[in-house]
């Protein structure tokens, strides 16, 4: 099944319906739908697909002159190409006199690894012969620093000639409930928090099981997909995975400082920075500032925390990475039944609050809001915290607390963040409160949001968010 994309796919068809010949270049994280969203994209238009493999150059080519010719008639005179000149300039060819093709080459890193020159190859058909032509050429890797740096880097052959870029990222929450089936958003949260959304995890979910049981099938079992996922994505992408592990490891318990990593790591301080600056790149870890820093100050400034990006990573390093040995003794359910259920909800809660962010920032664009916040995210300082900060243009705030509980939320959780506004200044400028619950709110505080205009609730505790405003 194919979900979401409707932007990346698109900007695909922006670029196939123009009238001269395109270079985009598609990559992102392994699992997150690459390979998907372009056979979508192909599936209606004339093509060339091929998904390159860990071979000899040789054998690659080989491979690649018998899906040629099996798509377009065999030839005659010859079994294989001599060259990749001569095989790409023959795809360039067929976009004579017709439709234009689409030359679509699925992770082209293995290509160059068994090829280093293929690069300046493709620059040079490109340069001469392709970018003159019919066709639309796309380039997919999940290898994301040789994409970042060996394709798009400037001191590379194909600099300069790609005319779109996609990076990949995950699908939000919205677009991810799709694979969840009927149910509730806070259902649909729990398993959002931990597959997080990469499509190849969610599809792994089984609607007919319980929350539980999806746990244990799909990450706690040694011989699932996912067991090894983690340690496989960081082999791929980087070397010394044992320091890497430790980070991640470290910020996963709440190490979110560079001293707190570097006490419970023990890797040095003055190497800290460089991988975790490779994990920020890969979308594993990301460096959190206060909602109303402004950018220039951020470089300078040492409030920034280290997070995980990504929940399943979050998952796997706070419950399955610290438990392996017991979980490889067989001892998943003892782990799942004493380590995982008595914090799940806790867990849940960090990732209930990144959705909501997000659900404001859209909102924002969609012009559904008040104010029009720029910025969205959050706000601390010394023993104070507030969920959700949003800044517009004009300094006008939207300031706001989620809750993921049982109890609903009351008047004193509103009262709670009037407090905290007072940290702010609000000469001349609008505040607007908003509170995000799990489980509705009082009636009390719902006959105050129907009378205060500073004051939005959104109640979580359905199919959909319910928004009550005066």
């Amino acid at each position: 099944m194919f979900y979401g994309r409707s932007h990346e796919l698109d900007f695909l068809n922006q670029k196939y319906n123009t009238k001269q010949a395109e270079f985009v270049v598609l990559y992102g994280r392994r699992r997150i739908g690459k390979t998907s969203l372009i056979r979508e994209f192909i599936k209606d238009k004339r093509h060339f697909f091929y998904s390159a493999v860990q071979v000899t150059d040789n054998v690659q080519l080989s491979k690649v002159s018998e899906l040629i010719f099996d798509t377009f008639g065999k030839s005659a005179y010859m079994n294989s190409f001599e060259d990749w000149e001569k095989a790409l300039n023959y795809l360039g060819d067929l976009s004579e006199g017709g439709e234009k093709i689409v030359i679509a080459i699925d992770e082209f890193p293995y290509m160059a690894q068994g090829n280093p020159s293929l690069a300046s190859v493709l620059q040079k058909v490109w340069d001469l012969s392709l970018s003159h032509k019919n066709v639309m050429m796309v380039l997919c890797g999940s290898a994301m620093s040789f994409m970042e740096h060996e394709v798009l880097g400037e001191k590379n052959p194909l600099y300069g000639r790609t005319t779109g870029i996609i990076k990949l990222n995950e699908l939000d929450f919205d677009i991810a409930r799709q694979f969840f089936g009927a149910g509730n958003i806070t259902e649909h949260l729990k398993y959002f928090a931990v597959f997080s959304g990469v499509p190849y995890y969610l599809q792994m979910i089984n609607p007919d099981l319980t929350f539980e049981q999806n746990l244990l099938k799909n990450i706690f079992s040694v011989n699932s997909v996912l067991f090894n996922e983690t340690e496989f994505l960081l082999k791929q992408e980087l070397r010394e995975v044992a320091q890497y592990n430790a980070i991640v490891e470290s910020i996963a318990h709440g190490d979110t400082r560079l001293n707190d990593i570097f006490m419970k790591t023990g890797i040095e301080k003055t190497k800290l920075p460089y991988y975790i600056g490779n994990l920020i790149d890969l979308g594993i870890v990301r460096r959190e500032f206060p909602a109303d820093m402004k950018d220039k100050e951020k470089s300078k400034s040492k409030s920034g925390l280290y997070k995980l990006d990504n929940g399943f990573f979050r998952f796997y390093y706070a419950f399955v990475y610290p438990y392996m040995s017991a979980i490889l003794e067989g001892n998943a359910n003892i782990i799942l039944e004493e380590v995982v259920t008595p914090r799940v909800d806790e867990y849940i809660a960090y990732e209930f609050e990144n959705v909501v962010r997000r659900h404001v920032q859209r909102w924002a664009g969609e012009n559904k809001l008040p104010i029009r916040p720029v910025k969205v995210g959050r706000w601390w300082a010394k023993d104070q915290e507030i969920d959700v900060m949003g800044i517009d243009l004009h300094g006008n705030l939207i300031l706001g607390e989620c809750k993921w509980q049982l109890k609903k939320m009351g008047l004193n959780h509103l009262n709670q963040l009037k407090i905290k506004a007072e940290n702010f200044d609000l000469n001349n400028k609008k505040v607007y409160f908003m509170l995000f619950s799990k489980s509705g709110f009082t009636e009390e505080l719902t006959q105050v949001a129907e009378s205060e205009e500073t004051l939005i609730l959104c109640d979580y505790s359905g199919e959909e968010v319910r928004i009550i405003k005066a």
